[in-house]
């Protein structure tokens, strides 16, 4: 069973107060490969972390008081996601660039919406069901959890400071 640190409550609510907005640069354009059996159960472990933390009485209690927590912000070539938790699970909210449009003189076009992906980490097949999906927004998400290891420590800390932890495949 996944478990706060102690004086979790006490820093989140000491840093609530110094929230401020700021943006990050988008990371160089590459894809990740084919995933490697390696790869796909760190996609399971990192997905596993991030909703036992997500089942704990501390952020059901923050999230009576806030209608989101922040606590991830993914980013690849094409996509990039801010990942919060809320009161019916993990919501996700995603840019995803379409690309240059001719009739529209070269206009950059992008994709803007949310979606609740929280089916995608209750369920025995989530991990797989998402390696099979051909939404930008899932790649990217799929991208960045299979390579790199999300440690549960960093993800309390993130949520404490009221900020979010940063991933791109690669980094």
């Amino acid at each position: 069973m996944v478990k706060a640190p102690e004086k979790f409550m006490e820093t989140y609510l000491s840093r609530e107060k110094e929230l401020s907005g700021k943006k990050e640069r988008r990371p160089s354009r590459e894809h990740a490969a084919v995933f490697s059996p390696e790869k796909t159960n760190r996609l399971k472990r990192n997905m596993q972390i991030i909703w036992g933390i997500y089942g704990t009485p501390e952020i059901k209690e923050i999230l009576a008081k806030k209608e989101r927590i922040h606590f991830l912000d993914l980013k690849n070539a094409r996509a990039c996601l801010n990942l919060y938790y809320v009161n019916r699970g993990v919501l996700a909210e995603y840019e995803v660039d379409m690309g240059d449009q001719r009739d529209l003189a070269g206009a950059r076009i992008y994709k803007q919406s949310e979606t609740l992906i929280s089916r995608y980490f209750y369920t025995e097949k989530g991990a797989e069901e998402l390696l099979k999906s051909t939404n930008e927004a899932y790649q990217a998400f799929v991208d960045a959890l299979s390579a790199n290891d999300i440690e549960e420590n960093a993800l309390w800390d993130a949520i404490a400071k009221q900020e979010s932890i940063k991933l791109s495949p690669g980094y």
